[in-house]
């Protein structure tokens, strides 16, 4: 079995276009087309619908993905093996990670790591929650950084309680207090993105028992700073998102005061790889010290 085909589907299936995965990879669309043709000559069904606006995966080849990304995965992690029994300490590390930890955390992390270990590179993608989570369960990341909930699919390495901040205009009456009390968001007009207000926002004012009056939903956390700056509203963010922002806004803690955990989500602590193990160790060391 040729991993390399396995490896180019998925490009395939990521991309949505022979020609852009070829790009991205490069191989000749000819080429891509080739090893699809093969691959779906040894499985014997169909691994690709065509369409005017790019390609498809079939229901069947759909249903392989999982286990092609376990199989590469695999594949991966015996390569790093066989690298740190060398010597040699090779390898990539895929990491998802929240754009608050990718500003704030992960440059100084790789580059202290990198002084010990120069030969793992690094792929990093960032995301909202819902997209981390199916990344670490899919084995499309290796490692992500998350905050942890309960009842998800993933193993959990703490790192650090984030503050979350109220976050309201200069001048808003809030302003004038050292805390602000969570009660105080019943009906108040509430700024959110989606993906947060449904998770750790969320979390914290339906455990008190709280109902903002959601005025406008946004795709990032930098909007919301906006949208308050122009008194729109106000709204609930971590300190992370908030480090080295500066506006038209304030910021207070909560009462009582409230976090999310953040940490580092992996598939399987069992499955990891040597490169996984020692950045994790790494990452977690650096981070509480």
């Amino acid at each position: 079995m040729d991993l390399r085909k396995w490896s180019v589907l998925l490009a395939v299936v990521d991309y949505g276009s022979f020609t852009k995965a070829g790009e991205e990879l490069n191989y000749t669309q000819s080429g891509i087309t080739h090893m699809m043709k093969s691959l779906e000559q040894e499985v014997g069904f169909p691994l690709f619908n065509k369409g005017h606006h790019g390609v498809s995966i079939t229901k069947e080849g759909k249903a392989l993905l999982p286990a092609i990304r376990n199989l590469l995965s695999a594949n991966e992690s015996l390569n790093q093996e066989i690298s740190f029994l060398k010597g040699a300490k090779k390898g990539t590390l895929t990491i998802g990670t929240y754009i608050s930890c990718s500003i704030h955390w992960i440059p100084e992390i790789i580059q202290e790591f990198q002084k010990e270990y120069p030969g793992i590179c690094f792929e990093i993608s960032e995301g909202h929650e819902g997209d981390l989570i199916d990344w670490v369960e899919n084995h499309k990341v290796d490692i992500g950084f998350i905050s942890y909930h309960e009842h998800q699919p993933y193993e959990f390495i703490p790192v650090c309680d984030d503050p979350m901040m109220a976050v309201v205009p200069k001048g808003h009456p809030f302003a004038q207090y050292d805390e602000v009390p969570i009660e105080w968001f019943e009906n108040a007009p509430f700024v959110c993105s989606e993906y947060t207000y449904g998770n750790d926002v969320h979390r914290i004012l339906k455990t008190a028992g709280i109902k903002p009056d959601i005025k406008y939903t946004t795709s990032t956390d930098f909007s919301i700073l906006s949208m308050i700056e122009h008194n729109l509203g106000i709204s609930i963010l971590p300190e992370l998102v908030l480090r080295g922002q500066s506006g038209n806004f304030e910021t207070r803690p909560l009462k009582p005061l409230s976090y999310r955990r953040l940490g580092m989500a992996v598939s399987s602590f069992r499955d990891m790889s040597p490169a996984m193990r020692v950045f994790i160790k790494y990452a977690r060391d650096y981070l509480l010290s």
